[in-house]
Protein backbone atom coordinates (compact mmCIF):
# COMPACT_ATOMS: atom_id res chain seq x y z
CA UNK A 1 0.00 0.00 0.00
CA UNK A 2 1.06 3.27 -0.16
CA UNK A 3 3.16 5.06 1.85
CA UNK A 4 3.51 9.18 2.88
CA UNK A 5 5.22 11.13 4.95
CA UNK A 6 4.60 14.74 5.24
CA UNK A 7 5.35 17.45 7.02
CA UNK A 8 4.27 20.79 6.55
CA UNK A 9 4.68 21.86 3.21
CA UNK A 10 7.42 19.29 2.73
CA UNK A 11 5.72 15.82 0.76
CA UNK A 12 7.49 13.06 0.70
CA UNK A 13 5.64 10.01 -0.71
CA UNK A 14 7.64 6.65 -0.62
CA UNK A 15 7.18 3.13 -2.75
CA UNK A 16 4.49 0.06 -2.39
CA UNK A 17 4.93 -2.33 0.00
CA UNK A 18 5.34 -5.23 -0.35
CA UNK A 19 3.10 -5.99 2.91
CA UNK A 20 -0.76 -6.49 2.46
CA UNK A 21 -2.96 -8.45 0.09
CA UNK A 22 -0.94 -10.00 -3.08
CA UNK A 23 -3.92 -10.28 -4.53
CA UNK A 24 -4.99 -6.25 -4.22
CA UNK A 25 -1.69 -5.30 -5.20
CA UNK A 26 -1.76 -7.52 -8.25
CA UNK A 27 -5.02 -5.67 -9.17
CA UNK A 28 -3.61 -2.51 -8.65
CA UNK A 29 -0.49 -2.69 -11.00
CA UNK A 30 -3.54 -4.47 -13.87
CA UNK A 31 -5.97 -1.66 -13.44
CA UNK A 32 -2.98 0.95 -13.87
CA UNK A 33 -2.24 -0.92 -17.17
CA UNK A 34 -5.27 -0.63 -18.32
CA UNK A 35 -5.45 3.00 -17.28
CA UNK A 36 -2.16 3.92 -18.75
CA UNK A 37 -3.93 2.39 -22.07
CA UNK A 38 -7.15 4.12 -21.95
CA UNK A 39 -6.37 8.08 -20.72
CA UNK A 40 -3.90 9.86 -22.74
CA UNK A 41 -2.17 11.91 -19.79
CA UNK A 42 -1.23 8.48 -17.54
CA UNK A 43 0.23 7.14 -20.80
CA UNK A 44 2.40 10.19 -21.28
CA UNK A 45 3.29 9.74 -17.52
CA UNK A 46 3.75 6.06 -17.89
CA UNK A 47 6.32 6.31 -20.90
CA UNK A 48 8.36 8.93 -19.30
CA UNK A 49 8.84 6.96 -16.33
CA UNK A 50 9.55 4.19 -18.36
CA UNK A 51 12.33 5.78 -20.23
CA UNK A 52 14.05 7.17 -17.14
CA UNK A 53 13.40 4.53 -14.70
CA UNK A 54 12.39 1.24 -16.44
CA UNK A 55 8.52 -0.66 -17.49
CA UNK A 56 8.42 -2.51 -14.17
CA UNK A 57 9.05 0.25 -11.62
CA UNK A 58 6.67 2.65 -14.44
CA UNK A 59 3.94 -0.28 -14.14
CA UNK A 60 4.40 -0.12 -10.17
CA UNK A 61 4.75 3.69 -9.52
CA UNK A 62 1.27 4.30 -12.01
CA UNK A 63 -0.25 1.14 -9.67
CA UNK A 64 0.68 3.50 -6.64
CA UNK A 65 -0.48 6.89 -8.25
CA UNK A 66 -3.78 5.05 -9.01
CA UNK A 67 -4.22 3.41 -5.35
CA UNK A 68 -3.56 7.49 -4.04
CA UNK A 69 -6.32 8.33 -6.56
CA UNK A 70 -8.66 5.87 -5.20
CA UNK A 71 -7.80 6.90 -1.76
CA UNK A 72 -8.40 10.30 -2.07
CA UNK A 73 -11.97 9.17 -3.91
CA UNK A 74 -13.09 7.55 -1.06
CA UNK A 75 -11.46 10.04 1.58
CA UNK A 76 -13.39 12.57 -0.21
CA UNK A 77 -16.52 10.77 -1.08
CA UNK A 78 -16.94 11.33 -4.48
CA UNK A 79 -17.02 9.22 -7.28
CA UNK A 80 -14.60 8.85 -10.39
CA UNK A 81 -16.99 11.45 -12.42
CA UNK A 82 -16.38 14.35 -9.57
CA UNK A 83 -12.61 13.93 -9.73
CA UNK A 84 -12.32 14.18 -13.59
CA UNK A 85 -14.28 17.64 -13.30
CA UNK A 86 -11.81 18.87 -10.25
CA UNK A 87 -8.60 17.89 -11.68
CA UNK A 88 -5.83 15.94 -11.43
CA UNK A 89 -4.59 18.54 -8.24
CA UNK A 90 -7.79 17.74 -5.91
CA UNK A 91 -6.44 16.46 -2.19
CA UNK A 92 -2.95 18.10 -2.78
CA UNK A 93 -1.53 20.23 0.28
CA UNK A 94 -2.72 24.21 -0.12
CA UNK A 95 -5.28 22.73 -3.14
CA UNK A 96 -8.23 20.81 -1.82
CA UNK A 97 -10.46 21.66 -4.46
CA UNK A 98 -8.54 20.37 -7.32
CA UNK A 99 -8.20 23.81 -9.29
CA UNK A 100 -5.07 24.73 -11.05
CA UNK A 101 -3.98 28.86 -10.57
CA UNK A 102 -2.97 30.69 -13.68
CA UNK A 103 1.03 29.99 -13.14
CA UNK A 104 0.32 26.27 -12.81
CA UNK A 105 -1.57 26.54 -16.06
CA UNK A 106 0.95 29.14 -17.66
CA UNK A 107 4.47 27.54 -16.74
CA UNK A 108 3.56 24.36 -15.28
CA UNK A 109 4.51 24.92 -11.27
CA UNK A 110 2.85 26.62 -8.76
CA UNK A 111 4.26 29.99 -8.16
CA UNK A 112 6.46 30.55 -4.43
CA UNK A 113 4.64 31.20 -1.32
CA UNK A 114 4.50 34.51 0.22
Amino acid sequence: MPEEKSSGDRRRQGHISKQGNVLLRFLLVEAAQVTVRSHPEWRNKFFHLAMRRGHKIAKVAMARKLAVHLYWMWRQGCDYGQTQKLGSHAGEPGNPDGEQSITDVMIGHPAPSK
